[in-house]
């Protein structure tokens, strides 16, 4: 059963049963086509094999197999059902699209409950991506998966990206154009964005998720400096200088365990009025978790509370409401158990 779905990637319940036997003759086959319908002629496709059923981690193990496809593009894998189980629990498979130069790919993510499975086919989606600048950002446009993959209510998420592996921002559930606001891209160098959406089949009794990842489109330079930059920053483990407020925005910090409270000692006192917090992720449940300044460190004011509306996310542009020169702020979490902390943050970024 799937469970969550973040930024192209799809978690599914760990514990399905398996309907084949381990000495089970199994038949994986599909198709694998460009945009445009053609054939991907004698292209590898790389497959990936969970630890069990979920997919949520298979994705970044190493390569189980790979399959060429034919001069069609057609391929086929022959398995037992040993190869498809863990125990009695039936084993996540991704088969995925080479990664192309431009950037995008397709996959498809099952479950093996059968010994033939015909895959729906994977179909490259380019996305057609375009970047504007415009007054307080950029808008990003591109051609939905509806224009070459048929009808579907499509829901995307824009990820922008950076030399790192994590993105330095993300929107969810969008349609096109998008609105990146200076906030969210700084004066950040050689950012590009990519859309990535996702589509359910049908194969007999299981549930195939394909994702689509689209073309990479490069970002027009922007130039807004958050004056949180070069801030100190103070939390059990932290290092000096404060990767939190030096500019590598996609570099993301993992707590260590326990920690619940960050601050930060600001170049010079402001009136906070905006906070972007990037790859901000939380270790279980809080009954509070809010955004606080303070003038000498020892009286302390809410700025924001980061639990209202949609709750905590990976990655937030708020509103502050404070309307007196701080020096420090800080983020404080109070748990509703004991096991609960901070688990990440990339950067908190903080504009006048």
């Amino acid at each position: 059963m799937r469970t969550l779905t973040l930024g192209g990637l799809v978690m599914w319940g760990g514990c399905t049963e398996s309907k084949v036997d381990e000495d089970q003759d199994i038949l994986i086959k599909g198709k694998a086509i460009d945009e445009s319908g053609a054939p991907l002629s004698e292209t590898l496709l790389k497959i990936h094999r969970g630890d069990n059923s979920a997919c949520s981690l298979a994705i970044f193990s190493s390569t189980w197999r790979s399959v060429k496809t034919r001069t069609d593009g057609t391929f086929e894998l022959d398995l037992l059902g040993a190869d498809t189980r863990s125990g009695s629990f039936a084993r996540c498979f991704i088969i995925a699209s080479p990664t192309r130069a431009e950037g995008r790919g397709v996959s498809a993510s099952f479950l093996v409950q059968a010994s033939e499975v015909a895959l729906p086919t994977l179909q490259e989606w380019t996305g057609t991506l375009t970047a504007t600048a415009a007054a307080q950002g950029v808008s990003v446009n591109f051609r939905p998966l509806s224009a070459t993959h048929g009808a579907g209510e499509d829901e995307y998420t824009l990820a922008v990206r950076g030399p790192n592996v994590f993105p330095i921002w993300a929107a969810y559930k969008v349609t096109p154009p998008v609105s990146l606001s200076d906030y969210a891209l700084e004066d950040a160098a050689n950012l590009k964005a990519v859309a990535s959406a996702e589509r359910d089949a049908k194969v007999g009794d299981v549930t195939v998720d394909l994702s689509y990842s689209s073309d990479t489109v490069a970002l027009p330079r922007r130039t807004r400096v958050p004056v949180s930059r070069g801030a100190t920053c103070t939390y059990v483990g932290a290092e000096l200088p404060c990767r939190l407020t030096n500019g590598d925005l996609g570099n993301v910090v993992n707590f260590q365990s326990g920690v619940r409270e960050v601050s930060f000692r600001l170049p010079r006192a402001v009136v906070p009025r905006k906070a972007v917090l990037r790859n901000f992720v939380l270790n279980g449940s809080m009954s509070e978790l809010v955004l606080e300044g303070s003038a000498d460190g020892t009286q302390w004011a809410s700025l924001a509370n980061l639990l209202a509306g949609a709750g905590a996310q990976a990655f937030m542009e708020v509103d502050l409401t404070g309307t007196t020169a701080v020096s420090q702020v800080r983020i404080r979490a109070v748990p509703r158990d004991a096991t609960s902390d901070l688990r990440s943050l990339a950067q908190l970024s903080l504009f006048e």
